[in-house]
């Protein structure tokens, strides 16, 4: 008990040591002061709270559900989104070999034990291994997550459209206003969709970039999910000319590494490869054609934390290449914009308790029923072409909802250093400004500190 006691005081100490060197970015000092600022909105807060699809988009859903008589196949849109949020990654060869050779050691013990180990002639040592390899198979098939493909016919791509286009809609516009706020002057010319499903990464980067982006390069495995989405922009009527002349739909990934796109984006498709390995190779692929950002999101559960986090290592673990007179984002290089404000490895998976994700609020649609509030989590990073300007704040980043309490506020950090930290904001120990922040924030918000 002793002992406790004192861990808890060594930790207590640790986090107010820590949190009275944190104080008001003084770049933005002035700023507060002059109520440019105010706490409630300071720099770092997410600009986006809740967020519902474009009302055209909605009218086409609506269209299209309604024609397509799919108000009977809500409950199993339901069953869906349950499914894609509680899936788990594809189990890699190696990690089924080695359970494998263990259940065939327990086995084998087993069976000979039961038989005293008396094996006297090679058609019974052939008819034990017979026995052997069946149980283990059986064993494995209950033991080992299967895995497979969602095969998007017509009526599996409008149950996705009913539980899925929302809240992808809402994590996707909160994500890329992370570009648009720390980064005001860059506008796309070109946007590369991989895994775009109904259309729902379209419908976000127009809500930001929609008079500057004139390609809209679109790759999904399903045809139907292609005439899904196209349908969509064109109001849900089939007669209807195609708004965007620079919008095409490819079934894969072209070959060619010319082409390079400002935005590229992949959004809950990562799950669809096989393995391991096919997944960096898409990786890769995706960052050869990354001219500016390179967006990567899952849902927040602890398979989709870890391929984001796969694929972060990946593309900040390439090699490194020397700075050209010409042009930098033709490199390898490339560093995390968001939400990591560093780019060691992740404390979060390091501590492999829980997973780094976040929490946005959405309109459901209205259909079959009226509108709600309701919310996910996902898990995102942003990966930019080159290399970190030295003039980033690199601020901490709050990777859980703050405790708020009379007096002080509780806020658990990533850092600048790749470390987490539990950080104590009280009245007594800070400024009003710093303290009126630390309170005012939300999960997911940069803290503008030093």
């Amino acid at each position: 008990m002793l002992r406790k006691i004192k861990l808890i005081r060594l930790v207590s100490f640790s986090c107010s040591s820590y949190s009275t060197r944190l104080q008001i970015d003084a770049n933005l000092a002035q700023d507060f002061e002059s109520k440019q600022y105010k706490p409630r909105k300071h720099p770092g807060s997410a600009r986006i709270k809740i967020a519902n699809i474009p009302p055209d988009i909605q009218k086409a859903i609506y269209l299209i559900l309604e024609d397509s008589g799919a108000r009977t196949l809500y409950q199993e849109s339901e069953k869906l989104s349950n499914y894609i949020r509680s899936r788990l990654l594809p189990p890699e060869d190696d990690d089924i070999r080695i359970k494998a050779a263990k259940i065939h050691t327990s086995v084998s013990q087993q069976v000979l034990s039961k038989i005293n180990n008396k094996i006297t002639t090679p058609e019974e040592e052939d008819m034990y291994n017979k026995r052997i390899n069946t149980s283990v198979f059986n064993i494995l098939k209950k033991n080992v997550y299967r895995w497979g493909n969602i095969s998007y016919d017509k009526s599996t791509c409008l149950q996705y459209l009913m539980a899925r286009a929302a809240p992808e809609y809402a994590i996707l516009v909160r994500v890329l206003d992370e570009i648009k706020k720390k980064d005001e002057n860059f506008k796309p010319r070109s946007f590369f969709d991989f895994g775009s499903g109904v259309g729902s990464g379209t419908w976000a980067v127009n809500t930001f970039w929609k008079g500057d982006i004139y390609e809209y390069f679109c790759v999904d495995t399903s045809q139907n999910m292609h005439d899904l989405a196209r349908l969509i922009l064109c109001s849900g009527k089939d007669n209807v000319e195609m708004p965007y002349k620079g919008y095409f739909q490819r079934q894969f990934l072209p070959a060619s590494t010319n082409l390079k796109y400002d935005i590229v984006l992949s959004a809950f498709s990562l799950f669809e490869m096989p393995d391991m390995k096919t997944r960096l190779e898409t990786i890769q692929k995706l960052w050869n054609k990354t001219e500016n950002y390179l967006v990567i999101v899952e849902h927040g559960s602890n398979a989709g934390f870890r391929v984001v986090n796969e694929a972060r290592e990946f593309v900040l673990n390439l090699p490194k290449e020397k700075k050209s007179s010409k042009q930098v984002n033709n490199t390898q290089n490339g560093y995390a914009f968001s939400p990591c404000p560093n780019d060691n490895v992740c404390p979060r998976y390091l501590e492999q308790e829980t997973p780094c994700n976040f929490l946005m609020k959405y309109e459901t649609l209205q259909f079959p029923s009226k509108s709600e509030i309701s919310a996910d989590v996902f898990s995102y990073v942003i990966l930019r072409k080159g290399v970190r300007p030295s003039n980033d704040p690199q601020w901490p980043r709050v990777v859980r909802a703050p405790i708020v309490r009379s007096g002080h506020t509780i806020c658990k950090l990533c850092t600048a250093k790749g470390e987490l930290k539990e950080v104590i904001f009280s009245k007594s120990k800070h400024d009003q400004i710093t303290y009126r922040c630390a309170r005012s924030s939300n999960w997911g918000d940069e803290l503008p500190l030093k």
